[in-house]
């Protein structure tokens, strides 16, 4: 028999999971895999425990949210050999498993990944000059500015309550002060500098729940991340200007900067926080993201024959 990992968070989304746990042992089980079954109990546990333990298995499966398979992808990165990974979505809004078009349904993820094929996909780095030797990854988003700390700051009680309306509601209590941090770009040799309220260097086709129009364009293995920098509005008029442009492929203008790059170089006048795949990702006045080409085996489904 083939051995599986199951690691699994379960205080993800309403603990769904932990009601579906039995049904995914038994659905894995009949298809000749023996399951080691390990639940989560503390932050970066998943990655820690994958790391350690993970080589000895054939498949490695998480279960969570964003930040669950963040850890299995970031252990992933760090293992000798490069395993097979798989995502059951189990989170709030979960991003990542719309771009491998996963569904939300644990149990139908379950199947979709028993008659998915393994494939091979780019993975961000997030590299700080001051810490070269600990480098983050990302599966699918590292961000700075408004909005990006909204996963993060949103307690997880109330995630399970509301769900996504919990961070509509966070990120309306944002709208009322509009920050902006002053910072060069280099976005594969060219230059972009001003203020900005937003940057967003991502290999998805959602963040933070919310479809973005550039999904036409997104490669998951091509090499490149898609790249979206918006620039402070001065007044109402360009705020406005900003959301239609991001809402309507048709809109354009000169606030919103959209771009495809392999290597980003940060720096600004000052520190801010950054999100990696929604979850903290530290305080940067410089920092670098590279495109990983094809570093990630990961499962998708077979939409043809789930």
């Amino acid at each position: 028999m083939k051995k599986m990992l199951l690691v699994f968070n379960p205080k993800a989304g309403r603990g769904e999971f932990i009601r579906k746990l039995y049904e995914v042992i038994d659905l894995f089980s009949r298809t000749k895999y023996r399951v080691e079954v390990y639940p989560t109990i503390a932050r970066n546990d998943a990655k820690s425990y994958i790391q350690e333990h993970g080589s000895g298995f054939d498949l490695i499966v998480c279960s969570g949210g964003d930040g669950t398979v963040n850890e299995a992808v970031n252990a992933c990165m760090c293992m000798k050999k490069l395993p097979i990974l798989a995502y059951i979505p189990s989170g709030t809004t979960n991003d990542f498993a719309k771009t491998l078009k996963l569904p939300n349904n644990i149990v139908k993820s379950a199947q979709y990944i028993l008659n998915g094929q393994p494939h091979i996909i780019d993975v961000g780095a997030l590299l700080s000059p001051k810490q070269e030797l600990n480098v983050r990854y990302f599966s699918y988003v590292a961000a700075f500015g408004l909005f990006t700390n909204v996963s993060y700051i949103t307690d997880q009680k109330t995630k399970n309550i509301l769900g996504r309306i919990a961070y509509i509601l966070e990120s309306i209590k944002q709208l009322r002060n509009i920050p902006s941090i002053d910072c060069i770009i280099n976005i594969d040799g060219e230059i972009i500098n001003g203020k900005f309220v937003l940057g967003i260097i991502t290999n998805a086709t959602s963040i933070g729940g919310f479809q973005f129009f550039f999904e036409k364009n997104v490669a998951l293995d091509d090499g490149y991340f898609e790249v979206v920098l918006i620039r402070k509005p001065k007044n109402i008029l360009e705020r406005q200007e900003i959301i239609n442009t991001l809402c309507n492929s048709q809109s354009n203008s000169n606030l919103v900067i959209l771009r495809t790059a392999s290597r980003i170089d940060f720096s600004s006048t000052h520190s801010c926080d950054w999100t990696v795949d929604g979850e903290y990702g530290g305080q940067h006045k410089e920092i670098t993201l590279e495109n990983q080409h094809q570093a990630l085996n990961i499962v998708m489904p077979n939409i043809l024959n789930p």
